[in-house]
């Protein structure tokens, strides 16, 4: 089966002056690419879904990727997850998913390779469970994480009405998989000060 991947992207960016965070360049690259690289070194057949602009990405990785808007805009990043796996097709003869893991990543991630992300991917087909790294404080991070499809999206019928719904919901009551991952690997940024960071790091 194919992977699923949903980057979202429909953030304000408040704290990054308004800037869209996704299409902002990291080492020559648009943090996007560099995420939607990552995806295809890991799973070369997912199928994309990007959760808001796709700015940031050129005309041909547009056309690689499928483009979706949560309802209402700006309604965050549950509502982003929801819209796209509203829109993810599912087998019409029989009630099966097209693809048996889905990858849910922030946009603002320029540091995710292709191995974390393939790491996940193993971890969530081995044990059927939702799998995530850590940051540097030690805690899931949710917005880089593999979900067995069926179950994510049980998850958010559960929920229901995602709007402005923190992303920890979908983890209530489960325990997910821990995958040892360098923080600076899942480090994302939301102000200038950290973006430099980053970007130092690449030197």
């Amino acid at each position: 089966m194919t992977v699923n991947a949903i980057i979202l992207t429909g953030g304000r960016s408040r704290r990054f002056d308004g800037v869209h965070k996704p299409g902002v360049e990291v080492d020559g690259r648009s943090t996007i690419s560099r995420i939607l690289q990552s995806v295809r070194g890991a799973a070369a057949d997912a199928e994309v879904w990007v959760a808001g602009p796709a700015d940031g990405l050129t005309e041909a990785e547009q056309k690689g990727v499928r483009v979706v808007r949560e309802e209402p805009e700006f309604a965050g990043p549950l509502a982003g997850i929801a819209a796209a796996v509203a829109a993810m097709p599912t087998e019409t003869a029989f009630p099966t998913e097209t693809a048996d893991v889905t990858l849910v990543l922030a946009g603002d991630m320029p540091m995710i390779t292709a191995g974390h992300l393939g790491e996940l991917i193993s971890a969530c087909r081995a044990t059927g469970r939702p799998v995530t790294g850590t940051d540097d404080r030690g805690k899931a991070q949710f917005l880089c994480a593999a979900w067995p499809t069926r179950l994510l999206r049980a998850r958010l019928a559960e929920i229901g009405d995602p709007t402005d719904g923190a992303v920890k919901l979908l983890f209530a009551g489960l325990e997910p998989v821990a995958v040892a991952v360098d923080p600076e690997v899942v480090s994302d940024f939301d102000t200038a000060a950290e973006l430099e960071v980053i970007r130092a790091r690449l030197e």
